[in-house]
């Protein structure tokens, strides 16, 4: 007998891109996974964690049924319990504490988009009564960025690379963390199309296209950018007529720069003055230019914020944004030939959260930017341009170091419980010790984990749900409306066992907790029917698309509508700052931790670290589950040593090698690199080991190679706009193991 086969057209989400995939499929089960070429965003593009998705999702490991702890937190001692029957106890469970201790006591942790539900989320606590205490590392990963686009020009801002002249890769790998990107960087380069810009104290194989290459001083960024500034407005570089016509603040601008002169900059730096003037002038010059940027400047604290201030500010006064391949200006388009498409932050019923209950926000009257007071000042600019209500999704977020002392101290009022999905917070939250004394203090009455794997936050929860992956649900998805088209794919499989989607959690924990009218969908392809059911469009035509893409190209669409900002304009000096009680100019702040602000601690720890980088087939925490192809292709945590360096110690390649800051150490094998600062070490971040013990002590060997061990959490040295915490360029030693 035959087998039956079929072919299902999926959007895979092992990443950002969610590139078009055809799922291939015999008697119920998926057997391979190819690429689409008809999808009109990947093209048939599909990277080798894609190849490798039917190992993964048939993983022995993998959960199909829900666990209930028996035994003390972090035990390991687990009893399988109906999904159904989980759902009514952590429902009762969560309106006790609703009860005693108010809605704003249940917090929940997310993680780097593994679900395109955020606004299901963001539903369910606006119907609960909560102020959208969300912890992530989206606070140091790109959010924080959406927050500053809004209050400086209204949007989103992402470079248009296909198109661009000269690409800025400002602490960025695409080649590891965005394979589709790179495949056109790297074409574009090799026929003299191209001029690279590669700014890290690490380049990468990325960086080796670059025509200039920055190896800056960790953390000196934001210096870097203002002298950027200081020479393109010296030197006449400029556009002018943009400037005048679509900014403010300029002439501020221009007297707040003036102190960051090259010679200044090279100081602070590492840098030489013709490398910063040189550099300048080939992004100023150039017919088009975009920065991509990875997340690392996100990631070094106290200044991280004003680093994108200054990137901004960047692509205005060269007039590079919104044109074709400058810095895109990109919002949700909500109509399509005519015809309306519901957003995702329509979805979200923010109107129904009492205004009152904002201030009640973790954190929202020191770190204000990603809190209600900066949301109540750019939604009203945003649903004026847009017509539809501004996301909470991605912009709400508290900062996970105030939320974990919150949960210990229970001030200034207690948080009870947790929901954690799609997250893996004991790997990717600063101050790894921290995060273990918060997640088993007895303070903490209910913690609930939805993921695909028993990963080490699991292993202390309370209840461990199995979520659906990408095979087994339906996608539709506008990047939490970043982008300006919707993504779409159908459900290849049911879900394996007792597994259900995100949506299904949060729609039954809602009906469980009295907002049954506001869940009237019994499916995500109900959800998704209802999205689309203005545009004539089937569920079938839909996922036949795979992409909905609005007519024309859209650029420079300021000059129909202005920029959603309180003066209309590109915001330099940026008046929601100010009235927020920031700078409103971008200004340069050492590191918490560098050999400037702590001299004494450098004396001790003579070498600059970061932490992160992407690396394939990896991401993130994840694909560390030997048996699938991708943990063998990169089975140790590696530290990035100069060679030079690595001589100094007495190390050698493959050499195991312990790396310790004041707070901590890890250890992790030494990897030489040529391309890199000499007094600059790389530890690879999120490092666990499911091969390893789960129970407390060893937890998955989660405090053996995490690089969280070593980061800094202090709320003194946090982003003062965001709230974001350092993780890269902080003081270290290095010694063999």
């Amino acid at each position: 007998m035959q087998p039956e086969k079929a072919i299902k057209k999926a959007g895979c989400f092992f990443c950002h891109h969610n590139c078009g995939v055809l799922v291939h499929v015999e008697d119920g089960r998926v057997v391979k996974v190819s690429g689409n070429p008809d999808h009109p965003g990947s093209r048939g593009h599909i990277c080798e964690r894609a190849v490798k998705a039917p190992k993964w999702l048939y993983h022995p490991d993998q959960l199909q049924h829900a666990l209930k702890r028996v035994g003390k937190r972090g035990e390991g001692k687990w009893q399988k319990i109906p999904w159904e029957k989980a759902m009514d106890e952590i429902a009762d469970r969560l309106q006790s504490v609703r009860k005693d201790y108010g809605p704003e006591s249940l917090a929940v942790a997310e993680g780097t988009y593994r679900s395109d539900l955020f606004w299901a989320r963001a539903r369910f606590l606006n119907l609960f009564g909560n102020p959208q205490n969300i912890i992530t590392p989206g606070m140091v990963c790109l959010c924080n960025v959406y927050s500053i686009n809004l209050a400086m020009a209204g949007a989103m801002i992402f470079p248009d690379i296909p198109r661009s002249k000269c690409v800025v890769l400002w602490g960025a790998n695409p080649r590891e963390a965005r394979p589709l990107q790179w495949k056109v960087l790297k074409k574009k380069k090799e026929v003299g199309q191209l001029k690279i810009i590669a700014i890290d104290p690490q380049i990468s194989s990325g960086g080796e296209y670059a025509d200039i290459c920055l190896r800056l001083r960790p953390g000196t960024d934001g210096a870097l950018a203002l002298g950027w500034i200081n020479v393109i407005i010296n030197e006449g570089l400029y556009d002018s007529e943009f400037v005048g016509k679509w900014t403010h603040g300029f002439e501020e601008l221009k007297t707040r720069v003036a102190c960051y002169t090259p010679e200044k900059v090279a100081g602070i730096t590492g840098l030489t003055t013709d490398e910063i003037r040189e550099s300048a002038r080939l992004y100023a010059t150039s017919e088009a230019s975009c920065i991509n940027c990875g997340v690392a400047t996100d990631q070094i604290g106290l200044n991280a914020g004003r680093v994108e201030q200054a990137r901004v500010i960047l692509g205005a006064i060269t007039g590079n944004l919104d044109i074709s391949g400058g810095d895109l200006i990109s919002t949700p388009t909500t109509h399509f030939g005519g015809k309306k498409f519901l957003s995702e932050s329509e979805l979200e019923l923010t109107e129904v959260f009492p205004e009152e209950k904002r201030k009640l926000m973790i954190g929202s009257d020191r770190f204000k930017l990603m809190s209600w007071p900066a949301w109540e000042l750019v939604a009203p600019l945003y649903e004026k341009q847009l017509g539809i209500s501004c996301p909470q999704l991605h912009y709400l977020q508290v900062s996970t170091p105030l939320a974990l002392r919150q949960i210990i101290s229970e001030k200034p009022y207690p948080l009870k419980a947790l929901i954690t999905w799609a997250s893996n917070p004991v790997m990717w939250a600063a101050n790894t010790k921290l995060v273990l004394e918060a997640l088993t203090h007895d303070n903490l009455d209910l913690h609930v984990v939805l993921d695909y794997w028993m990963t080490p936050t699991a292993q202390l929860a309370d209840y461990v749900l199995p979520a659906a992956s990408w095979l087994e649900r339906p996608l539709c998805t506008t990047t939490e409306d970043w982008l300006p088209v919707v993504i779409g794919g159908e459900r290849a499989i049911p879900p394996l066992g007792d597994r259900h989607d995100d949506y299904q959690f949060w729609s039954a924990l809602g009906r469980r907790l009295g907002q049954e009218e506001h869940w009237p969908w019994d499916s995500l392809e109900d959800v998704i029917n209802y999205r689309i059911k203005d545009l004539d469009l089937s569920f079938e035509e839909y996922v036949e698309k795979g992409m909905l893409i609005p007519d024309g190209k859209n650029l420079q669409k300021y000059k129909r509508d202005g920029f959603s900002t309180p003066t209309g304009k590109v915001e330099l000096y940026t008046t929601i700052f100010e009235k927020l009680g920031y700078d409103p100019l971008p200004f340069y702040e050492e590191p918490p931790e560098s050999p400037v602000r702590t001299p004494g601690v450098y004396k001790e720890y003579p070498l600059l670290l970061s932490t992160g980088g992407r690396f394939m087939p990896q991401f993130h925490s994840e694909h560390r589950h030997p048996g699938m192809g991708l943990r063998e292709r990169h089975p140790d945590p590696l530290v990035k040593i100069h060679p030079v360096t690595a001589e100094k110690y007495g190390i050698n390649e493959g050499d195991w090698v312990y790396i310790e800051t004041v707070r901590g150490r890890i250890k992790q094998k030494a990897s030489l690199a040529e391309g890199m600062r000499p007094d600059f070490v790389n530890v690879e971040a999120s490092w666990w080991f499911p091969e390893k013990e789960g129970s407390l002590p060893d937890l998955f060997g989660a405090l053996e190679s995490n690089a969280n061990v070593l980061t800094i959490d202090d709320p003194a040295t946090l982003d003062p706009l965001t709230g974001g915490w350092c993780s890269r360029a902080m003081l270290c030693k290095i010694y063999k193991v």
